[in-house]
């Protein structure tokens, strides 16, 4: 029975309630935290996350006041965490409700923003916010390995809207606890600082100091001042497919996991691999025959010009036919074609930089192929980039999912493919132009590039670190095949997939090289990993690696671009089969992966001259080993430069006729050379002035001239024909040819010598980039030395009494001695750039 006091009673209770309800979000404010309310919310985070969290960690979205309308609505907290004390800060975003003075009564939403387990991110730095309502972004600088690599900015106020927006919308719920999401903008540093400090001058403006160095950031022009030294960017989002998102999204659940969508794309591949087999056993299908590009045409429109000369004949390229390993082939199965559309530019004169055939290898499947593209790295570059969703580093900014931007890069790109998997499968080593996404893992499959251009592939070892040569290096699971063995280590799970290796025939890719130096980028639509290593085998790899697999992933694309900006470009898949838009290595994909540019044919210009071509060159002639350069000093004055590339060359130094040794024999003063190796000129160094004023000259592995220790003395040293410019009197004792000239140049930075005068002087230089400079002219010290500099020379020798006479096959016919001590040059052929991985860690080892 309902009376009048309880209904007064519920009434009074129902009052009393909206009334401390009122006085609850009416009540006075705490402009800020006091620090023992500030250490108590600490702590409880702490204890909610059950992370390393200090009161000085802690900063609040928004400025507004703490009042007790957050414990009822809430409020964003940013803070630095560690997983356990003393172990890298990440930054971490939450929602949480907490009363005046600091009591935590809740914590939820919270989402790691970093994810950087080598990476210290902090301290973290917050903009003077508009408003006590406005949310504030925040600088935050990333350490690694003893020293700041990057630094970047969050903006709570999220992404740009994109057509996707409710897909968009729940990625970044889940990705960051906040609907509108938190956009991203990353600074690399070039060379690591071993302190930075960070300050907001504006709401897009941030200014980093590094000490010696310092860069003012404009978040929404994506530019830093100076702009040489680092580089801004934005950290992109690429709308997905639906389907991929819907994959991607669940995998990513907590409560989910990777393995029920593996179980159902097993299912629905082995689907699939049924239909095709019933559909061939009842109605004979095969696929369509390959397409085959046309022949380039001599005035082809895409051409580069590398020099007037024509083709070669090379008995290494392109490679053997492969005999057909199912008996009868079908038609092209086995015999290499030119794969290169006639768009795609390429070397004059060069034969065609890739080729294409293909290989059946399943009895029960007859009609899959796995196609081979033979690639001439003679004539090609290979570079990495990051996706910018994968592969999520440990340290640092994701990749920007795009071929960079870098001067003179875009004319030359003739081609993408796919890298490896996600991080998530394995974590393999990553790192792209110096910078370590993820550390190299011990026995697992690895391509690298150096800074000198060269490719290595093979299994990284347990070396620490990363050696200072390395440029980019990706990694993937074990070895697809080593020393031509077939599955080395008897892996028998080839991708994250259930059911192992014979029951998942899928889009499989994978990446070998052969003893030649020649790469092979492979692909089957439907395929296993075994048999995909033993088409590798079979066209005479000896290592090779697997890449991605499934549809959409696994890719290999021609490429020709004329102006990026203006999206004015061409691509072709390399076949009809492949589920992917060339354009995505262009602008933003979402995985890592390899691109392919021709090698650059001529050093970059001096002093606006461009290099020519026009001396006897090395084999092949359209690959130049030798280039020249005139240089404009003053009216009517000019130098005169030959560069060498070192690894096309062999020098030989033999006695002028008029050098004063009474001990020289005729082999000292004649040089025959090899049939194998053309001779291509000789350079001549002068002669000594008298036995009263020698210089050093040592031939046939006797000093014939004594070396003579002066203030700026130096000589060359000839070993096996590689010459190096040694510091110094003292010739080692394995050198066999030496000659002492005046050291001008040490270590890239001059000597101190120095000369007034406009003389005839002539000048063997080394570069870093491994080119042999012969600079001849009348030039005074100080023209000589920004001359130097302006090449790039490492190290310089001066040959005061030169005649400044060079002589070429091409000019008159070479003698075998000359007046003045000389040294003679030999063309050796172009070798490819690839090389095994195992012996050259040897070497760094070693080293």
């Amino acid at each position: 029975m309902v009376t009048s006091s309880s209904i007064a009673w519920k009434a009074s209770s129902l009052l009393g309630t909206v009334a401390a309800l009122h006085l609850a979000l009416t009540a006075p404010s705490r402009s800020t935290l006091a620090p023992d309310a500030r250490a108590r919310l600490a702590r409880a985070v702490a204890a909610s996350t059950r992370l390393s969290v200090t009161a000085d960690d802690l900063l609040f979205e928004r400025t507004r006041a703490v009042s007790l309308q957050d414990a009822v609505f809430g409020r964003a907290l940013w803070f630095t965490g560690r997983a356990r004390p003393g172990a890298p800060r990440d930054v971490y975003r939450a929602e949480i409700r907490l009363t005046p003075d600091g009591t935590l009564l809740g914590l939820s939403a919270l989402s790691n923003l970093t994810r950087s387990p080598l990476g210290d991110d902090g301290p973290m730095v917050p903009e003077a916010a508009a408003s006590p309502d406005a949310p504030r972004r925040i600088a935050v600088p990333s350490r690694a390995f003893g020293q700041v690599q990057s630094a970047f900015v969050l903006d709570p106020a999220g992404d740009t809207a994109t057509e996707a927006r409710l897909r968009r919308e729940v990625t970044n719920a889940l990705e960051t606890g906040s609907r509108v999401g938190v956009a991203r903008y990353d600074l690399r540093l070039d060379r690591p600082a071993d302190r930075v400090s960070l300050r907001f001058v504006s709401h897009d403006r941030v200014s980093l100091d590094a000490g010696r160095r310092a860069w003012t950031l404009d978040l929404r022009a994506l530019s830093t001042e100076p702009s040489e030294g680092a580089t801004l960017s934005r950290q992109q989002r690429v709308d997905k497919p639906p389907v991929i998102w819907a994959v991607d999204t669940v995998r990513s659940l907590p409560f989910v996991g990777p393995a029920p969508i593996a179980w159902l794309e097993q299912h629905a591949f082995a689907a699939r691999d049924w239909w095709h087999q019933r559909v061939y056993r009842w109605f004979g299908r095969r696929p369509p025959p390959a397409a085959v590009a046309e022949e380039i045409s001599p005035d082809d429109a895409g051409r580069v010009i590398a020099s007037g000369l024509g083709p070669a004949r090379d008995p290494d390229w392109p490679p053997p036919v492969i005999a057909p390993p199912l008996g009868a082939a079908d038609p092209g199965e086995g015999r290499w074609v030119n794969a290169t559309p006639p768009w795609v530019r390429h070397l004059d004169g060069a034969p065609p930089a890739f080729y294409r055939t293909f290989v059946r290898l399943d009895d029960e499947r007859p009609y899959t192929r796995v196609l081979l593209v033979a690639m001439d790295m003679r004539q090609l570059e290979l570079g990495m980039q990051a996706g910018v969703e994968d592969p999520v580093p440990h340290v640092g900014p994701r990749g920007d999912g795009r071929i960079p931007r870098a001067p003179g890069l875009m004319p030359r790109v003739v081609g993408a493919f796919n890298g490896a998997f996600k991080t998530e499968h394995g974590a393999y080593g990553m790192a792209v132009d110096g910078r370590v996404l993820l550390p190299p893992q011990p026995g697992a499959a690895t391509v690298v590039t150096l800074d000198d251009g060269r490719i290595a592939m093979g299994s990284w070892d347990t070396l620490p670190g990363l050696p200072s040569a390395v440029r980019s290096l990706r990694q993937n699971l074990e070895p697809l095949l080593a020393d031509g063995v077939e599955n080395p280590s008897r892996r028998g799970l080839w991708g994250f997939v259930l059911g192992g290796i014979e029951t998942m025939p899928t889009v499989r890719s994978g990446l070998c090289a052969d003893d030649r130096g020649h790469l092979f980028y492979a692909w089957g639509e439907e395929t296993t990993a075994r048999r995909l290593g033993r088409a590798m085998r079979l066209a005479g790899c000896t290592y090779g690696m697997h890449l991605d697999m499934n549809p959409t992933h696994a890719t290999f694309h021609f490429l020709r671009v004329d102006d990026v900006a203006q999206r004015r470009y061409q691509h072709r898949a390399l076949d009809g089969a492949m589920q992917s838009h060339g354009d995505r290595f262009l602008y933003y994909t979402l995985k890592d992966f390899f691109y392919l540019s021709l090698r650059p044919t001529l050093p970059a210009p001096v002093r606006g001259v461009a290099w020519t071509a026009s001396r006897p060159q090395p084999a092949p002639a359209w690959m130049p080993g030798v280039t020249s350069l005139r240089v404009p000093l003053a009216p009517g004055r000019e130098a005169s430069v030959e560069a060498l590339a070192a690894d096309r060359v062999r020098l030989h130094l033999r006695a002028g006729r008029r050098e004063p040794a009474s001990t020289l024999v005729a082999e000292d003063r004649t040089f025959t050379p090899s049939p194998e190796r053309p001779l291509l000129g000789a350079i001549e160094l002068g002669v000594a002035a008298s036995l009263a004023e020698p210089r050093g000259l040592c031939v046939g592995g006797r000093v014939q001239l004594p070396f003579v220790a002066t203030e700026h003395a130096g000589h060359l040293a000839l070993r096996d024909g590689a010459l190096s410019i040694e510091a110094g009197a003292a010739v080692a004792p394995e050198v066999r040819e030496a000659l002492q000239g005046v050291l001008v140049r040490h270590r890239g930075a001059s000597t101190g010598w120095t000369d007034a005068a406009v003389l005839p002087r002539q000048v063997l230089a080394t570069t870093g980039d491994g080119r042999l400079l012969v600079v001849s002219g009348s030039l005074s010290g100080d023209e000589l030395a920004a001359l130097l500099g302006d090449l790039g020379a490492s190290e310089a020798l001066l040959f005061e009494r030169a005649s400044g006479a060079a002589h070429w096959t091409g000019d008159e016919g070479l003698r075998d001695a000359w007046p003045e001590s000389a040294v003679f040059i030999e063309g050796v052929p172009a070798a490819s750039p690839v090389m095994r991985l195992e012996g050259w860690l040897r070497g760094q080892r070693g080293a």
